[in-house]
């Protein structure tokens, strides 16, 4: 029987798992924001949002703290860095978006800001899925591969949607909007990509254990 006198902190997979709960979350409030954008309860949302937010903030803090003080790690500790603070920046992008839906006291909801919201909600399936395969160091390829094709979807809508903006552009009036649409579209597109950029990082930590 091997004997390890310097266990491993597994409880970092217990907090990804967290981490891709609170990102789900966050899309989900999301999505309801925008399809209830005009029942008046804009403001209680967004808090709502700004919310699982901070639980995210708080929730890094936490797995930092740990990796700062474990001496052994079930996988690379810049691996656990990456993780965490990717599905952080993906929290903290949806809640710019909504914090600037709210902020520029948006009238009316673009289709493009709803298509990167069901975008998004898809993409936190995807890194649920993936968390839960990680302890094992099962094979991601097919979940990667369908993030990916949601990435260049996010792209797609983004583009299109930003060319509408310009086309539109006839007074300063729709400058104004173009400036404030393009800054709550791109946020929400980041977002995805940053979805896609942990699923890069859970590919890599599969090859090295497979």
């Amino acid at each position: 029987m091997k004997l390890n006198i310097f266990p491993k902190e597994e409880k970092f997979f217990d907090l990804f798992n967290e981490q891709a709960t609170l990102v789900k979350t966050i899309c989900q409030q999301f999505k309801e924001l925008l399809d209830k954008w005009e029942d008046g309860e804009t403001g209680s949302r967004v808090e709502s949002i700004r919310h699982t937010e901070d639980k995210g903030d708080e929730l890094l803090h936490d797995i930092l703290v740990r990796l700062a003080r474990s001496f052994v790690t079930p996988i690379d500790r810049e691996d656990i860095h990456l993780l965490a603070n990717n599905m952080d920046d993906v929290l903290d992008y949806i809640q710019g978006s909504a914090v600037k839906l709210s902020m520029f006291e948006v009238k009316e909801v673009r289709h493009g800001i709803v298509e990167l919201a069901s975008i998004l909600d898809e993409c936190a399936d995807i890194l649920i899925k993936a968390m839960e395969r990680l302890p094992k160091f099962e094979d991601i390829t097919d979940l990667r591969r369908t993030m990916r094709k949601l990435e260049t979807r996010g792209d797609d809508v983004n583009r299109q949607a930003v060319a509408e903006l310009f086309k539109a552009a006839d007074s300063v009036e729709d400058v104004l909007e173009l400036i404030k649409w393009k800054e709550i579209i791109e946020s929400a597109e980041n977002g995805v990509d940053k979805m896609e950029d942990v699923l890069d990082v859970l590919e890599g930590v599969v090859i090295k254990h497979a």
